[in-house]
């Protein structure tokens, strides 16, 4: 504070000294504060001022003159101590009136409870503000102080002292608040401005990598062709049709082939892959992808089990070859064209099924078990009773339509999760045991070649792959042994037969399960079995045309195409004749399941025909005929054999032209 603005002060006090040695302040119109930077305690302590308005009488003016003699006997250094208490208080004094003089943002005194710092002791500091009106407010303070404190008599000077300096240690803890609150005021501004940079950049670089990814993959060359990770063609761009377009074919044709051919595809994927890893619902060893959940388990009837009857194969049939044509001998073939003519002439509609059709289709869950290499991936099954028994009544057609000379047989061949699902997830998914008998109680004439059990007998085996969804062929002998057996055809212990493999086979399950990298790092081993006796193979288009003579096996496959070793492609129609003299034809109907069966059955059968229902474009029956079908066996996964799409497919083919 400066002079000039002390001038508006000019009040008084009086610090009367009362007969105890205490002090009480008092207005005063003799002393002037310009003189003392604060309430003059020291000299008026010494030399006590008398009010002159009052009539002193002279034995009070007696009593302050003993009391001052008496005052003068003060300890010194009680005295001392007072000095630097109000040296101390005068410093402070003039600390805080350079700080209102040097700080203009102070802000208003409404954030110190008043217009100026104040305190019931009387401790009063004007804000930047208004300076004036501050120190006319704080002059009056000032009074109002004086007549507070006079009104309270025997004060003690050294109470006054205390609360004039926790009234300054107040006002200045109030200030360094405020400093504080600027600081921290700045300091958000100043990450709000950074947040708000932060955020920009980051948009606009990821808007430049939008469109930078956008362009690149717009000019990069895109692969086509075979997807061997996936096992599948990748999709062609589509050809536009206003009807295709507004039923959304187009787009999502486009949409497919940008996916399928996008540049680096293979290694993004295995990029992908190390994240993959920790999606799912993890239990102990175990990931499952998708959406598990506990199911209503359907129950077989027990008298309808009870009612399956054994139906044994006839073996009598023999054939005799023509130049062109294989006719039958047996006495009823005729009764048989007959029946194929009717078969032809239903009134059963060509039901329109999905172009493609594949039999690794786990409805988006896929359980991933175990370590090291005893990791699997299995795919969920859930079949149900009423898609077996539609898959049951839609064979008893082929089989009244090919009659009692043809001998029928069904194999219906479990996937791996029957044998190895962990035991903790076995009532989220279908009983593939239960879905195989209810299939055989519903079939008529055929014989069900249950492979359950003798498969179930040497889970201890390498019989399926881990990281496929097919069987191992060691897995289709044990089948075929079954097969065998009903049949009544020979059939060589597997030590006869030439032992090959392809390792480094990391198949189909691997896309399945999201590209999980356990299942790339510890690949299966491929085991084929090559038989002895000779034979010779052709292969037809579906329509059974354009021969070309070829091997029953390419060992050249590997990676995800490695169970293709077997038979190749599945789309083609396939003739092997053999050095067996039986006469019997076997036509078998299949998914890709029943390939890794053909080797195992050179020795029981005359000739083989191996035809995938799934790429098939002639009529079924009619073909049966014209081969000479004796034996018709259909081997098919038993996720084939329940989902409606395979099912309409093979029925199709019995009625298409």
């Amino acid at each position: 504070m400066n002079d000039e603005k002390r001038d508006s002060f000019k009040k008084e006090i009086t610090v009367k000294i009362t007969a105890d040695g205490k002090a009480h302040i008092q207005k005063s119109d003799d002393i002037d504060l310009q003189k003392e930077e604060v309430i003059g305690l020291k000299s008026e302590v010494i030399n006590p001022v008398v009010d002159e308005k009052e009539n002193v009488q002279p034995e009070e003016k007696l009593q302050v003159s003993k009391l001052t003699e008496k005052q003068k006997r003060i300890d010194e250094r009680h005295i001392s101590e007072y000095e630097r208490q109000i040296e101390e208080s005068r410093k402070r004094i003039r600390e805080l009136d350079s700080l209102l003089d040097d700080n203009n943002n102070i802000g208003n005194m409404d954030s110190f409870d008043s217009k100026y710092l104040t305190d019931e002791a009387g401790l009063f500091v004007a804000p930047k503000s208004d300076r004036e009106y501050n120190y006319e407010k704080s002059a009056g303070k000032l009074s109002d102080l004086s007549d507070r404190i006079i009104g309270q008599p025997e004060t003690d000077t050294e109470a006054v002292l205390d609360e004039y300096e926790k009234s300054l240690e107040r006002a200045e803890k109030r200030i360094k608040e405020k400093a504080e609150n600027k600081k921290t005021e700045n300091k958000d501004n100043e990450n709000r401005r950074g947040e708000l940079e932060f955020n920009f950049i980051n948009s606009a670089v990821c808007i430049l990598a939008v469109f930078g990814i956008f362009i690149a993959l717009f000019f990069m060359n895109r692969g086509t062709g075979f997807i061997q990770s996936e096992n599948r063609n990748a999709a062609e761009f589509p050809k536009f049709s206003w009807s295709s377009y507004f039923k959304g074919d187009y787009t999502k044709g486009i949409t497919n082939y940008f996916t399928d051919t996008i540049p680096y595809r293979e290694q993004l994927k295995k990029f992908c892959s190390l994240f993959t890893d920790n999606l799912g619902i993890k239990l102990n060893d175990t990931v499952v992808l998708g959406n598990m959940k506990k199911i209503d388990k359907e129950q077989n009837n027990k008298d309808k089990i009870g009612k399956i009857t054994t139906v044994t194969a006839n073996t009598n049939n023999v054939v005799s070859k023509t130049e062109n044509t294989t006719t039958k001998t047996s006495s009823n073939t005729q009764t048989k064209k007959t029946d194929v003519t009717e078969t032809t002439t239903e009134k059963e509609k060509v039901v329109k099924i999905p172009k493609n059709l594949d039999d690794g289709q786990w409805e988006g869950n896929v359980i991933v078990s175990g370590k090291g290499k005893n990791v699997r991936a299995m795919g969920a099954y859930y079949g149900t009773f009423e898609n077996g028994t539609r898959y049951a009544n839609t064979i008893n057609k082929w089989k009244k339509a090919l009659g009692d000379s043809v001998n029928v047989y069904n194999m219906s061949i479990p996937t791996s999760a029957a044998y190895y699902m962990p035991e903790n997830l076995k009532d989220s998914v279908s009983d593939q045991k239960d879905n195989i008998d209810n299939i055989a109680a519903g079939l008529k004439g055929i014989i069900n070649v249950d492979v359950y059990n003798n498969i179930g007998a040497h889970t201890d085996e390498y019989i399926y792959s881990r990281t496929d969804h097919h069987w191992q062929p060691r897995g289709a002998y044990y089948a075929a042994e079954v097969f065998a057996k009903q049949a009544g055809i020979k059939f060589p212990e597997l030590g006869t037969y030439q032992k090959c493999k392809i390792d480094g086979f990391v198949g189909t399950m691997y896309a399945y399960s999201n590209y999980n990298s356990q299942i790339a790092k510890y690949p299966d081993t491929f085991y084929y079995y090559k038989p002895k006796n000779k034979y010779s193979v052709k292969y037809y288009d579906t329509s059974f045309r354009n021969p070309v003579d070829g091997g029953l096996f390419f060992d050249y496959a590997q990676g995800v195409n490695c169970y293709s070793a077997i038979l190749n492609v599945d789309n083609e129609i396939v003739e092997l004749k053999t050095d067996c003299k039986n006469g019997r034809v076997l036509v078998i109907f299949k998914d890709s399941f029943g390939n890794a069966l053909v080797p195992f059955l050179t020795n029981g059968f005359s000739k083989i025909y191996v035809c995938d229902f799934r790429y098939f474009d002639i009529n079924a029956i009619n073909f049966c005929k014209k081969v000479g079908c004796t034996d018709l066996l259909f081997a098919i996964s038993l996720t084939s054999c329940s989902t409606p799409t395979h099912v309409d497919c093979l029925n199709n083919i019995r009625i298409q032209k």
